[in-house]
């Protein structure tokens, strides 16, 4: 009897050690996109904020006590930011690994501004937004003391408005100096080199010895405008040139690239142009650019990015036929265009960069939470991948498998639609359109897209999310 006991127990403490070497092989990295903070939600504090250091902010913020949370149709308020933080803590206390893909600022926010400022010239404007980004720095290595925050560029994220921020400006380099200890760079004044430059740099990741690079594919959007820069510079050339440099100079096969705007087609935009012609997110031969840059790194483990404020993914080839790069666009923080606020839970395998498996987390009751600020905020885990879409590694060819089953099984399909504006029903995927959302995750060419769909016109959409949104209407259909 005394022998069985003593098996039992040492197969006990080997299924322990082996289940804590199981759990020791994975790290849990947090990606956040489009927060979209709006420091103009309460009009009666802005004068407050204004005249003070962005290092009194959560103070001024917190003495107006709990507030309602920002609803469907605006952007995040400090309830939701804070509630969203929360969170994000509740699942993951310790990640090693924060990334936040772009778009920190609020939309319309110079209009906002010039709205409720007393003083809103250039100068004082110029410190309100460098403000707002030095809070959400704070606010984040707050919540992530240890943690690797790699913040990304949005096309809100400048002074000169959207889509129009300028190579080596002054926004830049304070938004260097704002996040700057936490990326865990080697050299800091590298960093802050690159970063001030365009917004752009590199950085090693704690897993598989893998690099990150970092990408401000703002200088590529279709939309771009180098207004308030040199009008005869192409900053989109300068940072092409530097990622090509920088990809033939890393010590490490394994990368992850991240960037703000997908490259593929605007499927929102096709759909409202008046001529039915595919719209691409960046020009085409920048489409191509960071397409051949991420097929020209052997081994990279993930692409990351946001933008369109709602959850789906890329799978990214030679051609369709041929799945080499996974890419996650993941969902907002901000509800703007009508979808729960999200985030995206990583399990990184320690020795290889891969992803394992991707959670996402939403806020339900957001209506609610609207009109009564005390009401407890239930972020709840929307789905696992492992669990909807099947067991494995997230890689090319497991996300090929899933477009393929969207396609041919109809309740993958609705699952797909249910995930993609965060269960919110509000700004989900209407079934005339599945189709031209399905080929924009595959046919990354304007070619490519018009061989697979051919989407109809329909002009009863809210808006897109390059154009803010009227503070009004809350919009009910998708970006």
């Amino acid at each position: 009897m005394m022998r069985c006991v003593a098996f039992v127990l040492l197969a006990c403490l080997l299924l322990v050690s082996v289940t804590q070497r199981a759990l020791a092989a994975t790290q849990q990295w947090l990606v956040v996109s489009d927060v979209h903070f709006d420091p103009f939600a309460d009009p009666r504090i802005v004068e407050r904020l204004a005249s003070a250091p962005a290092a009194r902010w959560r103070a001024i913020f917190s003495s107006e006590g709990q507030q309602p949370y920002a609803n469907y149709g605006s952007d995040t308020n400090f309830a939701l930011l804070e509630s969203a933080l929360d969170g994000m803590r509740n699942q993951v206390n310790d990640p090693p690994v924060v990334i936040i893909s772009g778009d920190f600022l609020a939309h319309q926010f110079r209009a906002k501004f010039d709205r409720v400022a007393r003083n809103h010239d250039d100068s004082h404007y110029a410190s309100f937004v460098d403000a707002t980004i030095r809070f959400l720095a704070d606010e984040f290595r707050s919540a992530f003391p240890r943690a690797r925050l790699l913040p990304v560029i949005g096309n809100n994220d400048s002074y000169c408005g959207d889509y129009q921020g300028a190579p080596s400006s002054a926004f830049l380099a304070s938004m260097a100096a704002s996040w700057g200890g936490s990326v865990g760079a080697p050299d800091p004044n590298v960093f802050a080199a690159q970063f001030a430059t365009g917004g752009y740099y590199t950085v090693p990741l704690p897993a598989g010895n893998a690099q990150a690079v970092i990408v401000n594919d703002i200088f590529w959007s279709t939309e771009y405008r180098n207004t308030c820069g040199q009008a005869a510079s192409d900053p989109g050339a300068d940072e092409a040139a530097w990622l090509t440099k920088t990809l033939h100079g890393l010590a490490s096969n394994n990368v992850w690239i991240v960037a703000h705007i997908p490259p593929g087609v605007d499927v929102y935009a096709t759909q409202h142009a008046a001529n039915n012609a595919a719209v691409s997110f960046l020009t085409p031969h920048y489409n191509d650019v960071f397409v051949n840059a991420l097929l020209a790194v052997p081994h990279t483990m993930m692409a990351i990015t946001g933008h369109t404020h709602m959850d789906s993914f890329r799978v990214i080839g030679p051609d369709p036929s041929r799945p080499t790069v996974p890419m996650l666009v993941v969902p907002s923080i901000s509800p703007v265009f009508s979808n729960n606020p999200s985030f995206t839970l990583l399990r990184v395998d320690d020795t290889s960069a891969v992803v394992e498996d991707a959670q996402v987390f939403v806020l339900d009751d957001l209506a609610m939470l609207a009109k009564n600020g005390r009401l407890t905020a239930n972020w709840r885990r929307e789905y696992d991948f492992d669990s909807v879409f099947g067991h494995g590694t997230i890689d090319a060819s497991h996300l090929a498998n899933v477009q393929d089953e969207v396609l041919s099984d109809d309740r993958v399909r609705r699952r797909f639609e249910e995930f993609y504006d965060g269960s919110s029903g509000r700004a989900s995927i209407p079934d005339a359109q599945w189709h031209a959302y399905w080929c924009a995750d595959v046919a990354l060419s304007l070619t490519a897209y018009d061989a697979c769909a051919s989407p109809e016109i329909e002009h009863d959409l809210g808006p897109h999310p390059s154009a803010p949104p009227s503070p009004t209407p809350v919009p009910t259909a998708t970006p």
